[in-house]
């Protein structure tokens, strides 16, 4: 498992101790005695130095599996994720099981500075997961691997999640636009909640032209809500009305490959080999990121922009 697979170790290197040697006198020996101790002298220095090389190569290497680039992104991964609210650790699979808990307070995501933690963090997850497919290529997967992939994909679409939410959340300031609430305790069927301000929806009432409607939001908002499709879905939000000012996804390159409904479906995949309790737990968490992509869906539609879904979905 990824805890298995993934341990931070830190690396203290030894320094060879060079033998120190005494002063003696070998002038009266006989030569073939004086040649035996120099030659027994030589072997015990090439035994000592091959084991001193030993013990630094062994102290540098990693659990099967991994790699020591793939431990290191890994750890820094972790630590923005962490900086962005969400409460992970690697070390404990198990969180898995309840994956509603791992999403932080969205208020705390409407900044700058958290945002720049979840796109770290996707860069990190990134390596990792690059570095994953490579050794999978050198060696037939195992129980571990499997579940160190399904690990790295569900995070990954977890970050892009939130990445968007915090795009939404930092576009509006300093007055409120986007409106994002997350309770999966409530009785109702969905998580989540997105809408608009009643000032933005007086401003669509006294709109005549539907056409006109993403007027209604700044070119930061209109930008906020492309990426965030973007990053959930992988799909194209345009002004339907060619003559306002065209703008594209500003993530549709590195780090951003995929997007987090691909992770998340890629995550159970995994899962469904490695441990079918735990796929069962969050086929529901990712019903929730569905209805959450179909609102975006619809009230992009609704505010005169075009939604063109990803092939394949």
């Amino acid at each position: 498992m990824l805890y298995r697979h993934f341990g931070i170790f830190s690396i203290e290197r030894r320094k060879a101790i060079s033998p120190t040697t005494r002063s003696c006198s070998l002038v009266f020996l006989p030569e073939k005695i004086m040649s035996r101790i120099l030659s027994l002298l030589l072997v015990s220095l090439i035994v000592l130095a091959f084991l001193c090389g030993c013990s630094e190569r062994d102290e540098t290497t990693t659990n099967s599996g991994s790699t020591l680039k793939a431990d290191t992104a890994l750890k820094s991964a972790e630590q923005n994720l962490k900086s962005a609210g969400v409460p992970i650790s690697f070390d404990d699979p198990s969180q898995l099981a309840k994956p509603e808990e791992l999403m932080p307070d969205l208020k705390i995501l409407g900044t700058v500075e958290k945002q720049k933690n979840l796109q770290s963090a996707i860069t990190q997850l990134n390596i990792v997961l690059s570095e994953l497919d490579q050794e999978a290529k050198l060696a037939p997967p195992t129980i571990g691997s499997v579940s160190d992939l399904a690990m790295v994909h569900f995070y990954l679409g977890l970050a892009y999640v939130l990445d968007a939410i915090s795009r939404l959340l930092i576009s509006d300031d300093p007055n409120t636009t986007f409106i994002i609430e997350y309770d999966p305790k409530i009785s109702t069927d969905a998580w989540f909640k997105f809408d608009i301000s009643k000032e933005v929806k007086a401003k669509l009432d006294a709109t005549k032209n539907p056409l006109e409607y993403p007027i209604a939001f700044t070119a930061q908002e209109r930008q906020a809500l492309i990426d965030a499709v973007d990053l959930v879905n992988d799909a194209a939000v345009r002004p339907t009305d060619k003559n306002i000012q065209p703008q594209s996804s500003s993530v549709n390159g590195p780090p951003y490959v995929n997007s987090a409904l691909w992770h998340f479906e890629k995550a159970l995949d995994f899962f469904a080999q490695y441990d079918p309790d735990l796929q069962e737990g969050l086929e529901e968490f990712n019903i929730q990121i569905d209805k959450f992509e179909s609102m975006l869906q619809q009230d992009s539609e609704k505010w005169g922009f075009t939604y063109t879904s990803s092939p394949g979905r």
